[in-house]
C-alpha cells in the first residue's frame, strides 16, 4: 500500500524556512512602493521594531519642591545624553532606541490626515531638504504615554507599546479612531511659497505672513485639508522629549535664541558688495550663522528695516582696521549707506542642519541664548514665536481685580474658526490674573494635563524653578479671543522656552516676531 503521508523533502524544508524568515522580516526594513511613489510599510516597520520598554521621568510637584530637575526611571534610568554642536557629536544613548529614533523625511499629508512618506534621508537619494522634493518632516514611531501622580510627584511614562492605562500621543489617532502609521513633525518653522502655502524646508526666512492663528488656518488649507499650523500634538511631543531625555523642565539646558538683540549703524557705504561694514566694537555682538536685516529704519516691523537687505546669513567676518569690520553675507550683492542700520533677526531655517547629533545647538563658542536648538531632530527656538492653530484663549474680566483665561481646543482642524469657539472644547484655564500682575510675564510653577495639552499652573516660580518659563497675559486690560503664541522671540529672555506662552494678541494679530509651523497632526480624534 502506498504511503500517502506527506514527506518533507529538503526542498520543502528550505521553502518553509524561507517563508518563515520572509514573514519575520516583513517590516524589518523600509520598503519603497514605486507604483505609489511612497514607502508602503511604515506601520509594519515600527511594529517589527517595538521593544516594549518603558521610559520614565519623575518630577516633584512645586508644592513639594520647586526644583525643575527630575529623576529618570524605569528603562530611562541609566540613559545619558550630551548636546551636540556643528563640531562635536555628544553622547546620545537614545539614538538607536525605537521609541526615540527619528528620521528626516519628505512627506505629504492627504485630506484625511494620513501621512505619506516619499523619501527618507540616508536610505534613498530622493530625499531633499531644500524643498525640491517637498516638505521636510521628522518621522518617529507612534508612542504612548501615561502620567502617574501622587501628592508629591508627577511621573511621565513613555513607550512604543500601548500598555493598559497608556494613551496614544496627541496626534496618533485620526478622527475615525484609526492610527497614523507614524508621527511626522515639521523639521523647520514655516516659510511660504509664491502662492502663500506654508513650507517646511531649509535655508528660508521664517515668514511673518504665516504668523497668526487666522493665517495658520487659511494658509495651511491652501495645501489641503490634512495640513494645519502647529498643533497640540507638536507641542506635547517637544515638551515630553525634553523632560524624558534631559530630566528637566528647563529648556535652557539646550539653549534658544531669546537674548539676541543687537542693532548697529553702518560705518562705511558700499555698492555692489556681499558684505556690510560696521564698527569693530560692535562686530562681536553678531554671531556667524545668524540672520540680519539692513535698512534705514531700526523698527524691525517696518519695510525700511530691510530696505538694503533682508534675512541675510552672516557667513564670516573680516577685520578691516581698528575701527571697521565687515560682516560677509550670503545672497546677492547689495548697496549700503551710512544711513542704514544692521538688525539681528530670527535665524533662518536650517540653522541647525550641520549638527553632528540629534539634539544640540550650532556652536559652543557663542552664547546658548543666541542660538536656535534641535530636539529629536526638530529645529526650534529660532528667535520667533510660533502660533498654535488648534487652541484659542478667551480672556475674560470677571471683576476689577480678577481676569481669567479660558482655553479651547479644536481636535479636527477642518472645524477650526477664526472668530468663535463654537466647535471647540474648553479644556482648562491658564493662571488667573489680578490687577497687580496683569500685562506681565509670570513664571509658571507646575502643569496640569488636559486633552493632550500641558497647561501651566501658578505664577510664583522663577526662571530657575518650576517650569522655568513664563506666561504673558492681560485679561484685565483687554478681553476677547486670543491666540496662543509659543516659545518666545529675540529679546523675551529667560521667560522663553518649551512651556512659555504669550496670550495678548487677537486671532488675526501679526508682527515681525510671530511665525508659524506646519503640522501633520491637525486632524485628530478627540
Amino acid at each position: 500500500m502506498a504511503n500517502t503521508q506527506k514527506v518533507m523533502t529538503l526542498a520543502d524544508t528550505a521553502q518553509l524556512i524561507a517563508k518563515v524568515h520572509a514573514n519575520a522580516a516583513k517590516g524589518v526594513r523600509f520598503e519603497y512602493d514605486g507604483t505609489k511613489g511612497e514607502y508602503g510599510n511604515i506601520a509594519s516597520y515600527f511594529a517589527a521594531h517595538k521593544d516594549g520598554k518603558v521610559y520614565g521621568v519623575k518630577f516633584p510637584k512645586y508644592t513639594y519642591s520647586n526644583t525643575p530637575t527630575g529623576v529618570k526611571t524605569r528603562d530611562n534610568a541609566n540613559l545619558a545624553i550630551e548636546i551636540s554642536t556643528n563640531d562635536k557629536a555628544g553622547r546620545d544613548d537614545y539614538v538607536p532606541l525605537n521609541a526615540f529614533r527619528v528620521w528626516d523625511v519628505n512627506a505629504t499629508v492627504d485630506d484625511d490626515g494620513v501621512p505619506h512618506v516619499t523619501a527618507i534621508d540616508g536610505i534613498d537619494t530622493r530625499f531633499k531638504r531644500d524643498g525640491s522634493n517637498g516638505d521636510v518632516y521628522v518621522m518617529t514611531c507612534p508612542g504612548y504615554y501615561k502620567l502617574d501622580s501622587t501628592s508629591t510627584h508627577n511621573e511621565f511614562l513613555y513607550s512604543d507599546t500601548q500598555y493598559d492605562g497608556y494613551a496614544p500621543l496627541p496626534g496618533v489617532l485620526l478622527p475615525d479612531g484609526s492610527k497614523r502609521p507614524c508621527l511626522l513633525f515639521a523639521k523647520y518653522a514655516a516659510s511660504l511659497d509664491s502662492q502663500q502655502r506654508p513650507l517646511s524646508v531649509s535655508g528660508k526666512e521664517i515668514d511673518r505672513e504665516f504668523g497668526s492663528q487666522n493665517r495658520a488656518i487659511d494658509y495651511a488649507l491652501k495645501k489641503g485639508k490634512g495640513y494645519a499650523g502647529r498643533c497640540a500634538g507638536d507641542n506635547f511631543y517637544i515638551q515630553l522629549m525634553l523632560m524624558l531625555k534631559y530630566a528637566t523642565k528647563n529648556s535652557d539646558v539646550l539653549g534658544g535664541c531669546w537674548q539676541y538683540t543687537p542693532q548697529t549703524a553702518v560705518t562705511k557705504a558700499e555698492t555692489g558688495v556681499k558684505r556690510v561694514i560696521i564698527a569693530t566694537s560692535s562686530a562681536g555682538n553678531f554671531d556667524i550663522g545668524s540672520t540680519i536685516n539692513i535698512g534705514t529704519d531700526k523698527e524691525r516691523n517696518s519695510a525700511g528695516n530691510y530696505s538694503a537687505a533682508r534675512a541675510r546669513t552672516i557667513l564670516s567676518k573680516t577685520n578691516l582696521d581698528a575701527n571697521n569690520t565687515a560682516l560677509n553675507l550670503d545672497g546677492d550683492a547689495i548697496t549700503t549707506t551710512t544711513a542704514c542700520f544692521v538688525s539681528s533677526m530670527p535665524w533662518k531655517t536650517g540653522a541647525t542642519d550641520k549638527l553632528l547629533g540629534t539634539d544640540g545647538r550650532p556652536s559652543a563658542a557663542f552664547a546658548a541664548n543666541h542660538q536656535p536648538i534641535r530636539l529629536q531632530g526638530i529645529e526650534l527656538f529660532n528667535g520667533i514665536y510660533e502660533t498654535d492653530a488648534d487652541l484659542i484663549v478667551n480672556a475674560v474680566k470677571e471683576s476689577d481685580d480678577k481676569g481669567r483665561l479660558d482655553i479651547y481646543r479644536v481636535f479636527d482642524i477642518t472645524k477650526a474658526s477664526k472668530t468663535s469657539t463654537a466647535n471647540y472644547t474648553k479644556i482648562g484655564e491658564f493662571p488667573a490674573r489680578t490687577k497687580a500682575i496683569d500685562n506681565s510675564w509670570r513664571y509658571a510653577e507646575d502643569f496640569t494635563l488636559s486633552n493632550g495639552v500641558l497647561i501651566p499652573t501658578g505664577i510664583g516660580a522663577t526662571s530657575a524653578t518650576g517650569l522655568c518659563d513664563g506666561v504673558y497675559a492681560n485679561p484685565l486690560a483687554s478681553q476677547g479671543l486670543r491666540q496662543v503664541l509659543r516659545f518666545g522671540f529675540l529679546w523675551n529672555g529667560a521667560a522663553c522656552g518649551a512651556f512659555a506662552v504669550s496670550l495678548t494678541g487677537g486671532l488675526a494679530y501679526r508682527w515681525w516676531s510671530i511665525g508659524g509651523r506646519l503640522s501633520a497632526l491637525g486632524r485628530t480624534k478627540a
